[in-house]
């Protein structure tokens, strides 16, 4: 298993593989199948990994630091933190026949160590209706500190619960 640096020429394999998670999962939840690539192309993206088996991509997550996002808002709330010592994990799916092997786990903890490189505590929210990715976060020690509930253009709300990465020794000046 590589986790590497994605790159522009990642960008099909990622896309094929949302499409797929997004079938089975309905991740990213309210969004309709022609939506998904645009998702993946967000234009807050600091840095973003792949995770690679054999040559296929199986794995993907990213950081994400968009200006006045309500999760960095309520996280900010929460820490204490400003919203530029924040990165957002986003984008975080692994092939539906890679679940359960630990593969989520890496790609999170990696990003969450990259956003300490680059020092900043991780966030990030996720559908309160999602079992399996809550009880990651929450496995890891990651801290519910608040909820979100977006309206979304078409009529839903997006129901989200946010959560902190575990504090940082180095974290607790910044």
């Amino acid at each position: 298993m590589l986790i590497r640096a994605k790159t522009e020429a990642d960008t099909a394999g990622c896309v094929d593989l949302l499409l797929r998670v997004h079938r089975q999962d309905n991740y990213p939840l309210h969004l309709a199948p022609h939506e998904v690539p645009g998702f993946l192309a967000g234009e807050h993206e600091t840095a973003a990994w792949v995770a690679e088996q054999d040559g296929r991509i199986v794995g993907h997550v990213a950081l994400h630091c968009p200006p006045d996002d309500p999760t960095l808002t309520v996280a900010g709330n929460a820490t204490g933190l400003p919203t530029d010592a924040m990165a957002l994990v986003s984008r975080l799916f692994i092939a539906p026949d890679r679940r359960r092997s630990g593969l989520g786990r890496v790609l999170l903890r990696h990003a969450a160590g990259q956003a300490r490189a680059f020092g900043q505590r991780a966030v990030l929210d996720v559908g309160q209706a999602l079992a399996p990715p809550i009880a990651l976060y929450e496995s890891e020690g990651w801290n519910r500190v608040g909820e979100l509930h977006i309206p979304l253009d078409a009529g839903p709300v997006l129901d989200l619960w946010v959560y902190v990465s575990p504090e940082s020794p180095d974290l607790r000046m910044v």
